[in-house]
């Protein structure tokens, strides 16, 4: 099926409809909104702008001020860009490393497949946010590809043997033993064969680890494990928490809004991820 045909499936269904929407809305506003807002450069403490309420007759306001007197909401279109950069990395690199795994161990089988699978369980088996604490501490790094790899690198093992469960199933179909007999090649039986059967399957955990880097990266940010930065909404959400501002009062607008961002790309997310299921699931579908 072409892209288009995809598409069009995908905008028919009210949930995956209204979360792509919600991606599309964060999309402008961490890629397309930085051109038309000022960056939140503030040399020194405001305190005629500190902890400002949202100000509806000034754009640049309309979110109030935070601190020092800077804009929440250019602090959160300029946070927002590495937020999913990091995010959608780090669920490519976990989704790609899962289905290398898996499908080498599900098709080749043997002693490959019980190597690849004792490594599989060694990691599954490690606390993986004590270990995702200590890579970040280690590296420190501002670098949205590393700190990707650093997220991937203890959350693929689930999908890894997910991808070997289907493979295995797939592996004993009449179709797959037939492209056998032809003679026709592993890369091809794989690639024209068994991961084709598997998109949907794929796609929809390419959005769960999405969503759960975008849980870790915001995390990180908010424990204070990787290096400043006030633009981050995970450090905002600290500083405001650290402030006092979940008791209410004056700046409460500073914890209210970075933690909205966040919530509303994760539901934005979980909306397509469940609209995608309910188009591939004969089951769900309506």
């Amino acid at each position: 099926m072409k892209l288009t045909h995809y598409l069009k499936l995908i905008w028919r269904n009210k949930k995956s409809r209204v979360g792509l929407i919600i991606i599309l809305f964060y999309i402008i506003l961490a890629y397309i909104m930085p051109y038309f807002v000022p960056p939140p450069i503030v040399t020194s403490v405001n305190p005629s702008k500190e902890f400002l309420p949202p100000q509806l007759n000034n754009p640049y306001y309309i979110l109030g001020t935070g601190p020092i007197g800077e804009s929440i909401l250019a602090n959160i279109v300029y946070g927002g860009g590495f937020i999913i950069d990091v995010a959608v990395l780090a669920g490519l690199f976990t989704t790609l490393i899962g289905i290398l795994v898996g499908i080498i161990a599900g098709y080749i089988g043997g002693f490959t497949d019980t190597i690849l699978m004792a490594i599989n369980d060694i990691v599954m088996t490690l606390p993986s946010l004590v270990v995702l604490l200590i890579l970040a501490a280690m590296i420190r790094t501002t670098n949205p590809i590393i700190i990707a790899l650093i997220l991937s690198s203890m959350n693929w093992v689930g999908l890894a043997r997910s991808i070997r469960s289907q493979v295995l199933l797939l592996k004993s179909m009449q179709y797959i033993e037939i492209a056998r007999m032809l003679g026709l090649s592993r890369f091809h039986i794989i690639f024209r064969e068994i991961i084709p059967n598997l998109g949907s399957y794929i796609a929809i955990h390419y959005i769960f680890n999405v969503e759960s880097a975008l849980y870790a990266a915001v995390g990180l940010y908010f424990l204070g494990v990787l290096p400043v930065n006030p633009n981050n909404w995970g450090f905002m959400i600290s500083n405001a928490l650290n402030m006092g501002l979940i008791y209410g009062g004056k700046g409460v607008w500073y914890l209210i809004f970075p933690s909205l961002a966040v919530i509303g790309l994760m539901y934005g997310l979980m909306l397509l991820s469940y609209g995608i299921d309910e188009i591939t699931n004969p089951r769900l579908r309506g």
